[in-house]
């Protein structure tokens, strides 16, 4: 049976009969070429966050999976794009290349009034357009008027930059409306980015995406880091997904209230609530009151893939730190740590998949939001 009938039988199972997806999902080049074709292509992929960019001509430059027909190549086939804060106040995306000899354009994040081609100094307002070329006079025909950056589709939801690649995607805010109501008063959009750090791992991209979803591994493999303090898997509440996005919310009744006393939109037990949430297919996010970690997960390949991650703290429990550098400084090495204990996992079950069939066996309910992501990924890559 080819890994596609697999996947189309895979994408009727019940969660009930839930298991893992088959194992050639993870590592067959034709389903991350299918990937690129039927997700990477028209889907929306974050990029960063409004915070990020708050002031005229701030900017990012983010890496998105190429879509369509593509093999990737040596860099595994990423996108580099540029999102800015436009003169008009909104924010804006384009493909960082220039349009005459296709110079990349700008590197990292910072403000500028105008986008000047490090090559042949071809600028370009804020908007794409261009303003003008050097020694371009006597090119008959030139006018700045009829050239401009290519855009992308771009999407503002709770404070996260999206993007697609789809000259027309449908929009994405209604298909998340039921997790906006989740996290609409975390206020997201005024979390102050501390941290931004990009990571490569010898992994299949979905298996990561399934590890930040899984609230099974918890107790066991961060028993140095999130289950320190005990056992608390069964303060965890699974919700089921939808076709685009899935969460689980752990809140620990006898815990702390991590919400500072400055933050009066989150009430009762939401003030120690922690939300994990994914918006298919590589947007993964824990949401707390006092801050905010995501991840934009993305292949390099069937067994590597790259890893942005983000980190951003509420303004309050910022603002009341004696010493906001070293409590940053501490959330980083917890993070660092999680991820630690991680890498080794996941890496481990990429190597295992390309050795013989092994009976993938049932879910437990706590991989209720594992099989959302696995039946969506199953769907996708079948349905056309």
């Amino acid at each position: 049976m080819s890994i596609f009938a697999e996947l189309a039988e895979h994408a009727s199972l019940p969660f009930e009969r839930g298991r893992m997806l088959p194992l050639g999902a993870y590592c067959d080049p034709a389903v991350l070429a299918a990937e690129r074709r039927a997700l990477f292509a028209d889907e929306w992929i974050c990029v960063g966050r409004t915070a990020d960019i708050p002031a005229r001509g701030d900017y990012l430059t983010a890496e998105v999976p190429l879509g369509g027909d593509t093999s990737g190549g040596e860099t595994g086939g990423h996108r580099s794009v540029i999102v800015l804060r436009g003169d008009d106040g909104e924010v804006a995306a384009f493909d960082n290349v220039c349009i005459h000899r296709g110079a990349q354009l700008l590197e990292g994040c910072g403000t500028t009034a105008r986008i000047t081609c490090p090559y042949h100094a071809w600028s370009f307002r804020l908007d794409g357009g261009l303003i003008g070329g050097p020694y371009m006079q006597r090119t008959e025909g030139f006018a700045p008027s009829d050239h401009r950056l290519v855009p992308l589709a771009v999407e503002v939801w709770e404070g996260f930059v999206f993007v697609s690649q789809s000259v027309d995607p449908a929009p994405l805010a209604p298909r998340l409306a039921g997790l906006t109501e989740v996290l609409a008063p975390y206020r997201l959009a005024g979390y102050v980015p501390v941290h931004r750090q990009v990571d490569v791992w010898a992994t299949n991209w979905k298996l990561l995406v399934e590890n930040f979803m899984d609230a099974y591994h918890v107790f066991k493999v961060h028993q140095g880091t999130f289950a320190a303090d005990g056992d608390n898997t069964l303060d965890t509440t699974l919700h089921p997904g939808t076709e685009a996005w899935a969460h689980h919310v752990a809140v620990h009744d006898d815990g702390p209230d991590i919400a500072h006393p400055d933050n009066t939109t989150l009430q009762g037990p939401w003030r120690k609530a922690i939300v994990l949430g994914a918006v298919f297919p590589t947007h993964v996010m824990q949401v707390q009151p006092d801050w905010l970690w995501y991840l934009q997960i993305s292949p390099l390949g069937t067994d590597r893939c790259r890893i942005r991650w983000d980190v951003s703290v509420a303004p309050e429990m910022l603002a009341a730190q004696a010493d906001p550098d070293a409590y940053v400084a501490e959330l980083l090495v917890l993070l660092n740590a999680v991820n630690a204990e991680d890498q080794p996992i996941v890496e481990g079950v990429r190597r295992t998949v390309e050795r013989p069939q092994f009976p993938r066996g049932p879910l437990s309910y706590l991989e209720r939001n594992v099989h959302d992501f696995d039946r969506y990924i199953a769907r996708r890559l079948t349905s056309g």
